[in-house]
């Protein structure tokens, strides 16, 4: 009988230890859940509802500081911009014309929630303007053909037939007037201040700017026996036609520190903003030029030759002082919880250190027919596009 209590004691012993343990173990746990944030770093609440409808009353008590952006964000924006044209000796009134080009922005941000500071990064790119000055002339030689051995008429010279897209033999002859292409890179750090009592926020940022801008230009000239702008040459004979293109290509690769601010504003479902950067910085300049010369020899059906000639490239560098700015302002509609769509209007303005046109006479002879190292570059017009944030 002792032995059978006795068994009994330990069991019970036993079984209340290991409650005891259990219950200790469970009130450590809830204690460490109240008390231990997760360790976890990667650990978030991704809400991934994007579309989820937005409600005025959903803005109507949200302060200004809890509608900005905090997080990740995103905005891509179409560009309409209209860009100045080249000051070259040989053009007139440059300054006043506008040629218009398309393009791209891309913003991508972090903005932490808690301490009001991120990090900004911006790509714009235009592509164009693109605008030319062409004109078809029909070639000297219409239907040139070479006779063959047996005396009967031939293909025409290798290489020398019709022009691409016409049932004839063109040259497209043309002089560029504003052919260029502009791309920009920035990163900012950012800080967001407190709201102003009407509920705007100002935001201040410095950063880096890259930009690289492009300058295509071409002059042709296209001479021939037949209509007397050229005269009979020992070289060619006396019928011949000549076309000659000098082409330059001008880049300005753009280094610059950048400050400025942004300022937003909220009122019910629209978002009002406004954009300002300056950026002080230097410009490093390179142009490219070379002469093509492309001589066809003969009349009517039996052209005698076609050849063409070029120069050795001509290299010229250079380095400017660079001030410029740029300015927006954008007017966004809130669509669903995380998307806002918005339009705008944008100015960036290089205000000097900008080269275009280069030394269009490749042979250096005839240099003070290109342009000026020192330009300025005026880019203008609307945007759209959307915005991102959850």
């Amino acid at each position: 009988m002792k032995t059978v209590e006795h068994a009994m004691s330990v069991r019970k012993l036993t079984a209340s230890l290991l409650t005891t343990l259990a219950m200790l173990g469970a009130i450590a746990t809830g204690n460490a859940q109240d008390h231990v944030p997760p360790a976890d770093p990667l650990a978030f609440d991704p809400d991934f509802q994007w579309f989820r409808p937005v409600y005025d009353m959903d803005l109507a008590d949200m302060k200004p500081k809890k509608r900005a952006n905090t997080g990740w964000f995103a905005t891509y924006d179409r560009l309409a911009l209209y860009a100045s044209r080249p000051e070259l000796e040989i053009a007139q009134d440059a300054e006043t014309k506008l040629d218009q080009g398309w393009g791209h922005r891309y913003e991508i941000g972090y903005m932490l929630p808690d301490v009001e500071h991120g990090w900004m990064f911006t790509f714009t790119q235009l592509n164009g303007p693109g605008k030319r000055d062409v004109l078809a002339t029909e070639r000297l030689i219409r239907f040139g053909v070479v006779p063959d051995d047996d005396g009967e008429n031939g293909p025409v010279i290798q290489g020398d037939g019709n022009t691409l897209g016409y049932d004839q033999r063109l040259y497209i002859v043309g002089d560029s007037v504003n052919v260029m292409d502009f791309n920009s890179y920035e990163l900012n750090k950012t800080w967001r201040m407190e709201p102003y009592h009407y509920g705007g926020i100002l935001e201040p940022f410095v950063g880096f700017r890259w930009a690289r801008l492009n300058d295509y230009n071409s002059q042709q000239n296209y001479i021939t026996t037949a209509n007397g702008s050229a005269l009979p040459d020992p070289n060619f004979g006396d019928d011949y036609e000549q076309l000659t293109t000098n082409s330059v290509i001008t880049e300005n690769e753009i280094l610059a520190g950048q400050f400025g601010f942004r300022y937003v504003k909220f009122r019910e479902r629209f978002t009002y903003s406004a954009d300002f950067r300056g950026m002080v910085g230097g410009s490093l300049q390179t142009a490219r030029s070379q002469r093509n010369v492309d001589t066809t020899t003969g009349i009517g059906d039996t052209p005698d030759n076609n050849f063409s000639s070029q120069t050795r490239a001509l290299y010229d560098r250079n380095e400017e002082f660079v001030i410029g700015f740029d300015i927006r302002g954008e007017l966004a509609y809130q669509l669903t919880k995380a998307i806002k769509i918005r339009t705008g209007v944008q100015v960036i303005d290089l205000a000097t250190g900008i080269w275009r046109g280069g030394p269009v006479d490749p042979t250096g002879t005839n240099q003070e027919q290109g342009g000026s190292q020192d330009q300025d570059v005026v880019m203008v017009g609307a945007t759209f596009g959307i915005e991102l944030n959850r």
